[in-house]
């Protein structure tokens, strides 16, 4: 079984030019282009130039925009360790007495 959808970076250009008149095909494609070395999925760019296409004030470098944050993707998920501390933490704030008056 084949992964869905299936990039199409020739008929996307091809929508491109025949809803957005006013972009320049080369700089989309070369727009494209720069998103596939942001790890940007084919998805997720495929929603991002339809987003940008239906709204009249985006040009074609705002898919850039879309790209994910390098940071994100190496950050770890907090143990529960951290959740128990943050509880502890509250516990302790609510149910502090103050015996220095």
């Amino acid at each position: 079984m084949t992964d869905v959808p299936v990039p199409a970076t020739h008929q996307l250009l091809a929508l491109a030019e025949a809803a957005r008149p006013d972009w320049s095909i080369d700089q989309l494609r070369d727009v494209l282009a720069q998103a596939r070395y942001t790890d940007m999925t084919w998805p997720r760019v495929l929603v991002a130039v339809a987003q940008l296409i239906a709204d009249p004030q985006a040009e074609p470098p705002d898919l850039l925009a879309h790209a994910p944050e390098p940071w994100r993707h190496r950050r770890r998920p907090a143990g529960p360790e951290t959740a128990h501390r943050g509880a502890a933490a509250v516990r302790a704030a609510l149910h502090h007495t103050d015996t220095t008056t």
